[in-house]
């Protein structure tokens, strides 16, 4: 019997959807504001990019993952990997949680290198160059809204109780 290959299966599921983020964002009331791109532009950007990971990854993983599957690939998730992926989920909750409480911008530093930390799975990282990426993803992040797109975001309500203003 042969084994139906995951990659191009999800693939497709992210296309569709994709698709589906299309369809929705097109519904968009267009408020006209002179030299603002407008409401409809970071998910028109977001399903674009979604679709043209899916193809690469459909191309290049998809290849892969065939010589693997006729080589007898190991199980999609093991035991280890169901546990890193309950991690992940608690994580989230977490950082959605923090991010009110302690702020965004402190909240993306931390939440990134917690991220960074678990997905290594076992493999040696930089730590270092985990800290920078971590300190420059999250301030890119917040400054970019919040100063570029004049965005606000979360400052955290244990600022205000401690009397700190936060930028």
């Amino acid at each position: 019997m042969k084994k139906v290959n995951r990659t191009y299966i999800m693939g497709i599921v992210f296309i569709l959807f994709s698709l589906w983020v299309i369809w929705q964002t097109t519904m968009i009331p267009e408020k006209l504001v002179s030299n603002e791109p407008g409401p409809k532009l970071f998910p028109f950007i977001s399903a674009f990019g979604m679709i043209l990971m899916a193809v690469l990854s459909m191309v290049f993983d998809g290849k892969q993952e065939k010589k693997e599957n006729e080589a007898g690939a190991a199980p999609y998730l093991d035991a280890a990997g169901w546990k890193r992926m309950a991690l992940i989920m608690i994580e989230s909750i977490l950082f959605c949680a923090a991010m009110n409480w302690i702020g965004f911008w402190i909240t993306s530093m931390i939440g990134m290198m917690v991220f960074i930390m678990t997905l290594r799975a076992g493999k040696k990282i930089n730590l270092v160059f985990a800290i920078v990426l971590s300190v420059f993803l999250g301030s890119l992040c917040y400054f970019g809204f919040t100063k570029g797109f004049n965005i606000p975001l979360p400052k955290g309500e244990i600022w205000d109780l401690l009397g700190i203003r936060m930028l």
